[in-house]
């Protein structure tokens, strides 16, 4: 299924037909549609990572640019002390439990290459929250840095651009547990309740994977999901006129197959295996 061609949904518009909306499950805040127990499974506690690689495209300079993404899921004990992963021996040190995504891409254009990568942390015990993202990008102009620190009541971004009326600085973000950013989305959707006809709604911030640093701007969405034969297919729309659609596996822990958005960024599985890539392999 297409992003265009996505369900709209929540607050927004409705293309299905009374008779099929009113079998649709009632619109829930998105936070209460995620299995807050999706990453206590001991499925993560096998001392390996899940590593899955992509064929992925991304628009710059007016082109679509075809590179390998990757997205590297593993369970994680964070010092919450620093918010840092946590090196053993433990001791008295303060423990959180967390799964993390990295998200790894280096895109070629004809002058000079393009590097992003992200790590998403989420509360194991409560998978509708996430606990710290940071973002990191660099080119030949420049770097830029970015770290959503969210375990704060009211959390906080901090951010480092070399583009000019940006610079160093921080920003206080809202405090709702409805509120989300697009690179949550990747890990936080696999824990989504599935069922034919889901249907939730948020507040959703733009794209942060970039190497600007403006301030984020959040706006209405709906998700709407479609069961397939071997997949979910989750579609996202915003008020503003984002679209996305995520392909899930049906089978735990729901790995993501194809992700499409209205912006020009692809993603689609080529493999997926689970190992501790962080040892030397023959």
């Amino acid at each position: 299924m297409k992003v265009l061609e996505a369900l709209i949904c929540i607050g927004i518009i409705s293309l299905l037909p009374l008779s099929v909306a009113a079998q649709q499950s009632a619109p829930q805040p998105l936070v209460n549609a995620i299995q807050r127990d999706f990453a206590a499974s001991e499925f993560w506690d096998d001392g390996l990572a899940e590593v899955a690689h992509y064929q992925a495209e991304r628009v710059i300079y007016g082109a679509a640019r075809p590179y390998e993404a990757h997205l590297i899921t593993v369970k994680e004990d964070f010092n919450t002390e620093y918010y840092a992963k946590a090196d053993w021996p433990y001791g008295q040190k303060p423990i959180l439990p967390v799964l993390k995504q990295n998200y790894v891409g280096q895109i070629s254009t004809p002058n000079y290459d393009y590097h992003y990568n992200r790590s998403l942390f989420v509360d194991r015990e409560n998978f509708s929250r996430s606990v710290k993202l940071t973002i990191t990008g660099f080119e030949w102009c420049g770097n830029a840095y970015k770290e959503f620190q969210l375990w704060h009541d009211s959390p906080l971004q901090i951010y480092h651009s070399y583009w000019d009326g940006e610079g160093s600085g921080q920003r206080k973000l809202s405090n709702n547990d409805n509120m989300f950013l697009e690179e949550e989305l990747f890990l936080l959707l696999r824990g989504l309740k599935f069922e034919d006809g889901l249907e939730a709604y948020f507040q959703l911030y733009t794209n942060q994977t970039t190497n600007r640093a403006p301030e984020p701007v959040a706006n209405r969405a709906g998700l709407h999901v479609v069961e397939g034969e071997e997949s979910w297919q989750v579609s996202v729309q915003t008020e503003e006129g984002r679209s996305m659609m995520f392909e899930f596996d049906v089978e735990y822990p729901h790995v993501l197959l194809q992700f499409e958005h209205s912006d020009g960024r692809k993603m689609s599985l080529e493999s997926v295996s689970r190992y501790a890539y962080w040892e030397i392999q023959d």
